[in-house]
């Protein structure tokens, strides 16, 4: 903070300086104005004025620079703080020098200046996503850099409006953070109160009066007989915790926490809370399904079967299923969200400063600019030059080596070198996970850009379950409503559309644009770029009509916001252009082939009719025309039963012929 306003404060008093000087200055020029128009009778003869001017003109860069020296000549600027500003002297003395009062007013002017402008600033940048933090301490982090300590965050919560829906997220995010410090020294003061042996219960006691409220009214009662014997622990209930920290915020933090906190802020992201705590207080827990309400059979059964291996989930035998049976039964029978064996340790916390190399930052930031550039040989051997360094000062598990790793693998991709990013990447995923912990924001985002690179490297399976991890990870660290997973989303949108899993890919795109038009609006460059892409799998998968629905939305936007000039105007008016051709072109098709099934149809009806017509009539002209001998009119029972009746007639009036042994007799 102290180097951000000593600079501001600089740059002021610069423009202050030059803008006076040149107001002085034109003062002087217009007075030496009007002397010359005295002299002009005076002057010399043209030819000489000539020379004068050309030698005039050789001397303008020269004296280009001179102005500049005159302008910041006799510049003077001093800005020094004192510590001990507000502090009385420790020596009487009579006289009240100027030097104590500059002291005193350049503090009373950095604290002036970290309320009026610090302050909105970073609620502007959290606000407009410039800054995203994913969790408490990258929250942390990104105040500290601006020099904010974190007892302004009750002034950032007030900041961010709560009706607005585009800040939710971190705002929820802020308020979270002072919830868990608060927590975190209710439980230190407690943990003073009790035994080291107590200490697992004491934690899954405060742990459920704050996420198992839903699980359990009153956690309490299912302490043993050492906790009931210390009345803090045996009298907590979860509306007196609620009060506890609502004191302890609005003395740490000056903001005013509402009562029901529990029930409107932390009911639905229990488990984002119970990590920060945990993470606070150094706790480890077991990794399991924690369940912050009474879960029913068929979801604990599911979750059950997931976690089995492959084998077994394939073949259910019997003694699996009495296994999963049993293990469904012990999470049933559960009557806490968190039990103390849950807890397997506690990790003492320790805050260090970590050293720096100004050579490696150097060649760093060097690095970094030369790639800004587009000088990508000279950054890419700067980039790697203080990757060694890094190696050199801090070693290879170190997270500063990790994060010179992945700017290296960055700027590969960029060139076009898919497999060198992907090594690189590689390796940062894998420092990131030892030093700085398998779930910090930091290695979720390696996790996605390692996805990314996979992908574009041709390996798009393997970059599908890259980043269902990191989806997995983002569960536990923040809530589904966060900007920044918007855009995983639209990547895991694309992975599918190259699988050519298109039904898949535009459910991703659906989930991206609803996200980002609830945080963001309709109109917005975001929402506009997810529109098109979709588009495209809708054009694809054959569905001309949304795609043009889409694609006209994206083409609006652009249009209108950057003009019909801007490259993503045009891109948007061609893709719409061929899209509505398309579309008319499968209109059209589709109508001529509905025209031909239905002249089918009538076709076929039409000879249906005639033909029966044509057999009635030759029926009716048949029995017309039959003689009383014919009997080609009559049906096949009709035919059958004269026939037998003329069988019957024709039968020889004598007796039947016996046959004897030499033949037949009369």
């Amino acid at each position: 903070l102290v180097d951000i306003y000593w600079e501001r404060s600089f740059r002021a008093a610069v423009q202050e300086h030059v803008s006076e000087k040149k107001t002085k200055k034109s003062e002087e020029k217009r007075e030496e104005n009007e002397d010359e128009e005295k002299k002009e009778e005076e002057t010399a003869t043209k030819e000489e004025e000539k020379k004068e001017t050309a030698a005039s003109t050789e001397e303008t860069a020269a004296t280009n620079e001179e102005k500049v020296a005159d302008l910041m000549a006799d510049f003077g600027f001093s800005l020094e703080f004192n510590p001990d500003a507000f502090t009385p002297n420790l020596v009487a003395s009579n006289d009240t020098s100027s030097a104590s009062t500059s002291e005193t007013a350049a503090v009373r002017g950095a604290s002036q200046f970290l309320r009026t402008v610090s302050l909105p600033s970073l609620a502007h940048d959290l606000a407009e996503y410039i800054s995203t933090p994913l969790s408490g301490l990258a929250l942390t982090m990104t105040m500290h850099q601006r020099g904010i300590n974190m007892r302004y965050l009750g002034r950032v919560a007030d900041l961010l409006p709560a009706d607005i829906t585009s800040v939710r997220n971190i705002r929820r995010l802020v308020l979270f953070e002072m919830v868990t410090r608060a927590t975190k020294h209710i439980l230190r003061h407690l943990f003073r109160l009790t035994p080291s042996s107590l200490h697992a219960e004491t934690f899954a006691l405060v742990a459920n009066c704050l996420v198992g409220t839903q699980f359990c009214a009153y956690p309490a009662k299912h302490l043993t007989a050492a906790a009931r014997a210390i009345p803090e622990l045996s009298g907590m209930t979860p509306q007196t915790l609620a009060t506890e920290v609502c004191a302890q915020v609005a003395l740490r933090f000056r903001y005013t926490l509402p009562e029901d906190f529990v029930s409107t802020l932390v009911s639905g992201h229990e488990l984002m809370l119970l990590r920060e705590i945990s993470v606070k207080i150094g706790a480890q827990l077991a990794l399991r399904q924690y369940y912050f309400a009474p879960p029913t059979e068929a979801a604990v059964h599911a979750t059950v079967v997931a976690s089995l291996d492959a084998a077994s989930a394939a073949h259910m035998t019997k003694p699996v299923k009495r296994m999963v049976k049993d293990r469904v039964d012990a999470v049933l029978a559960r009557q806490l969200s968190i039990f103390p064996d849950d807890i397997m340790c506690f990790v003492g916390r320790t805050k260090v400063a970590t050293h720096k190399s100004s050579i490696a930052d150097g060649a760093f930031e060097a690095g970094r600019m030369a790639l800004e550039r587009g000088d990508r040989a000279l950054g890419l051997d700067l980039l790697l030059e203080s990757l060694a360094l890094h190696e050199q000062t801090f070693g290879v598990l170190h997270s500063e080596s990790a994060r010179c790793y992945s700017v290296v693998s960055l700027a590969h991709y960029d060139a076009g070198e898919f497999e060198l990013a992907a090594e690189f990447m590689t390796k940062a995923v894998l420092i990131t996970e030892r030093t700085v912990g398998l779930d910090d924001p930091l290695t979720i985002h390696n996790y996605l850009n390692l996805a990314l690179y996979e992908h574009a490297r041709g390996d798009s399976y393997l970059a599908l379950r890259l980043m269902r991890h990191a989806m997995d990870l983002w569960a536990i660290v923040n809530a589904p409503d966060h900007p920044d997973l918007a855009t995983a989303y639209n990547n895991i949108a694309v992975m599918l559309q190259s699988l050519r899993r298109y039904d898949d890919s535009l459910r991703f795109f659906d989930i991206c644009i609803d996200l980002r038009q609830g945080l963001l609006g309709a109109d917005h460059v975001l929402v506009a770029n997810a529109k098109h892409s979709m588009a495209k799998v809708l054009a694809v998968s054959g569905n001309f009509k949304a795609a043009v629905m889409a694609e006209r939305d994206a083409h609006r936007f652009f249009s209108a916001t950057f003009g019909d000039d801007d490259p993503r105007s045009k891109e948007t008016s061609e893709w719409l252009t061929e899209l509505t051709i398309n579309a008319v072109k499968t209109a059209k098709l589709s109508k001529a082939t509905k025209e031909k099934i239905m002249e089918s149809a009538n076709l076929l009806r039409v000879d249906h009719e005639s033909t029966a017509a044509a057999t009635t009539s030759a029926a009716a002209t048949a029995a017309g025309s039959a003689t009383p001998s014919s009997k080609g009119h009559l049906s096949i029972d009709e035919l059958i039963q004269f026939i037998n009746s003329n069988s019957s007639k024709s039968k020889p009036r004598g007796g039947p012929r016996g046959k004897g042994p030499k033949g037949s007799h009369r």
